[in-house]
């Protein structure tokens, strides 16, 4: 092991992304709208970096429209974040996406430029489709959330009283 002394360890960098999980009404059931990248062979949630001056909902919604080309989202509540790591060009990056429920009725999306497709899939094959575990839950939580919702006409609240943001994971480190 000798040889390896000299070695430096790769520089961290903390990234900070927001994105959503949309969904859509039809025939009584909700679809959710998920990217396909064929270059990287993944189907994923739309999100992408906070920019300067944003906050993560108005990133949320941005990236929508512009991965998506869906810009008529109600914000239905935060769905709860994942945390990664990845490496880029010699560099390690320490990945957190914030993720909230958006519903639209705006079935016309539009692929953006970063992806070759999208679909509206039911529940069953979102999860079935999605490529990233963490991802894959966002989509369950969103999915509890949707049948939560249902559940409970407006202004009646959930018997568990817990919120999206009290049903985040526990920060893993």
């Amino acid at each position: 092991m000798a040889g390896w002394s000299g070695m430096q360890p790769r520089p961290r960098t903390k990234v900070t992304s927001s994105g959503g999980v949309v969904y859509r009404w039809e025939n009584g059931k909700p679809l959710f709208l998920l990217l396909a990248s064929n270059k990287r062979g993944v189907w994923c949630l739309p999100k992408g970096l906070i920019e300067q001056d944003e906050d993560e909902v108005t990133a949320a919604m941005r990236e929508v429209r512009e991965e998506t080309g869906v810009s008529r989202v109600k914000l239905r509540g935060k769905v709860g974040l994942i945390r990664y790591q990845f490496g880029f060009r010699a560099k390690t990056f320490d990945k957190t996406v914030h993720f909230y429920l958006f519903e639209t009725d705006q079935a016309d999306a539009k692929v953006g430029t970063e992806h070759d497709s999208m679909e509206w899939m039911p529940y069953e094959k979102a999860l079935e489709t999605i490529s990233y575990p963490n991802e894959k839950e966002m989509v369950n939580k969103a999915w509890s959330m949707i049948q939560a919702k249902a559940a409970h006409p407006p202004g009646d609240k959930p018997s568990s009283g817990q919120t999206a943001q009290e049903s985040q994971p526990p920060a893993k480190g």
